[in-house]
């Protein structure tokens, strides 16, 4: 029997061995998963804004995002699905941004009716200051905050600059610059 208890012997260790083994996989594994989570929930992806969102480009569908506003109702680009989407990139230090707003306003109170959505994506400012920007000026179109860099990924590189999306969700034009009421009314017009 003592040779029988030997024989075991090495079968017991190689037990322990394989069971060990067995726990730093399965606890290394764990860490991965936990930390790509952390990793995730850090990179911005986990708060409002999407996590892939591609460069705008004319013929493209917009990338599906969403933002929350100055008065914390969130909006996703494709909530407007069968309306014709104005998305306006600005800043309440940008002058041309400034100087456009009024013309934006009118615009979208003029065409809303028959279909016409403006969402102003500020480009990094607090909520406070977009908030009072918007308030003093009356404007009634929604004030969307970016503090995860929509703008950025949208490949908007100047302010402003202004997107035109059509009913289908495609990307019809795209102006960097102030952009004019014979402009946006050029572009939106064969839309409505």
């Amino acid at each position: 029997m003592t040779a029988t208890r030997k024989a075991h012997k090495p079968d017991r260790a190689a037990t322990r061995r394989r069971a060990n083994l067995q726990s730093v996989v399965i606890g290394g594994a764990i860490l991965v998963l936990v930390g790509g989570a952390l990793l995730w929930m850090l990179s911005g992806a986990g708060a409002v804004s999407s996590a892939v969102v591609r460069a705008a480009r004319v013929g493209s569908v917009i990338s599906d995002f969403a933002l929350t506003d100055v008065n914390g109702v969130t909006h996703h680009a494709s909530d407007y699905r069968g309306q014709v989407l104005i998305i306006n990139g600005w800043a309440t230090w940008c002058p041309p941004c400034r100087a456009e707003m009024p013309d934006l306003n009118a615009f979208y109170l003029a065409h809303q009716a028959e279909g016409v959505q403006l969402l102003a994506i500020n480009s990094g400012e607090d909520q406070a200051t977009v908030r009072n920007f918007i308030g003093a000026q009356g404007f009634g179109f929604p004030a969307l905050l970016d503090p995860t860099g929509v703008l950025d990924r949208l490949g908007v590189k100047g302010l402003p600059t202004t997107i035109i999306i059509g009913r289908d969700g495609v990307v019809k034009y795209i102006h960097t610059g102030l952009i004019t009421p014979e402009i946006l009314k050029a572009a939106v017009a064969p839309l409505l």
